[in-house]
């Protein structure tokens, strides 16, 4: 993994429904790094949610939106994927797995950050492990010794909106 992208995203403070590095919310970090590491494109939802303070609107889009999205045990992380917290028994924060356990994401008090979900502050917070489709497909592809093939990085396609994991239901 290219870790240029990393260094240029640690330190870039909380903005909200930040999506550049101007300024990240916990989404705007994950879809710029998975923009920038791994060339898959997906929706920003700004208009989804004012604030990342709107618990209740923000879980309940992970929840619409967690279908798409292969389930991957933590055992099985890879660069690229991910991570669903739980914040107030919600699911409600996001961060992007580096190298396993690290993660990378946008905080309000740290700003961005790479982190560990191993650590005791996060790992009783996991809700689960999300994959995006393409990069599944790129990974089965490889794994089946084929090339892989350029994606098109369609915004409209619903192969690029965030699939999260409503897992537990925040419980």
């Amino acid at each position: 993994m290219n870790d240029a992208w990393v260094t240029a995203m640690i330190g870039v403070r909380f903005v909200e429904q930040g999506r550049d590095l101007a300024g990240f919310d916990c989404w705007g970090a994950v879809a710029h790094g998975l923009r920038q590491g791994f060339g898959i494109v997906v929706p920003s939802y700004t208009e989804a949610y004012t604030t990342s303070q709107e618990g209740d609107e923000i879980a309940a889009l992970i929840g619409r939106e967690s279908s798409g999205w292969l389930a991957v045990p933590l055992a099985d992380a890879q660069p690229g994927d991910v991570l669903i917290l739980r914040i107030q028994g919600r699911p409600w924060h996001c961060g992007l797995v580096l190298e396993p356990p690290a993660f990378l994401h946008a905080d309000r008090t740290l700003w961005t950050v790479r982190d560990r979900w191993d650590s005791p502050v996060w790992s009783r917070r996991i809700i689960g492990l999300y994959r995006h489709p393409e990069m599944a497909a790129r990974r089965l592809a490889r794994s089946d010794g084929l090339q892989e093939a350029a994606c098109p990085h369609t915004p409209g396609n619903a192969a690029h909106q965030l699939k999260s994991v409503t897992g537990d239901g925040g419980q």
